[in-house]
């Protein structure tokens, strides 16, 4: 039996016991569906928890809230108005917050800025956050 490690981020860490066999076709599989080993544990993990006939049939998303409409409903609330979020919602976009990576920082002159010209201010991805939303999902909402 050997076991892989998986890191998410510092201070969490998770450990799973596979069969080489085991180990072995999830790594195919994952390279298959173009994910990396750890995004498709999160898909399959939250497809597991689900005991919903519209997960069986459709996948992953086609359920909230891992569903990408949940995604893109997330980003619009995150972006204009995140202190309308409350509970596991807010607790995603702490998350969010903390991951720099999934925002999009606009650039601009100083001297746009001082021509009066509206200043633009940081902002979630959709695409970024599409990419990572499975694994934003199953730690929150998979506690």
């Amino acid at each position: 039996m050997h076991s892989s490690k998986l890191s998410t981020k510092p201070g969490v860490c998770t450990l799973l016991h596979m069969s080489p066999a085991v180990c072995a076709a999830a790594i195919k599989t994952a390279q298959q569906s173009g994910l990396s080993l750890q995004d498709w544990l999160d898909h399959r993990v939250s497809y597991a928890m689900s005991d919903n006939d519209v997960m069986v049939e459709f996948g992953l998303d086609a359920v909230a809230p891992w569903s990408l409409a949940a995604a893109e409903l997330f980003v619009q609330v995150a972006n204009s108005a995140p202190h309308a979020l409350q509970g596991r919602w807010a607790l995603l976009y702490e998350r969010v917050n903390l991951d720099r990576s999934l925002w999009r920082e606009p650039k601009q002159m100083v001297g746009e800025i001082e021509d009066g010209a509206e200043v633009f201010e940081p902002y979630i991805s959709l695409l970024k956050l599409r990419a990572a939303w499975p694994r934003l999902c199953a730690t929150v909402f998979c506690l």
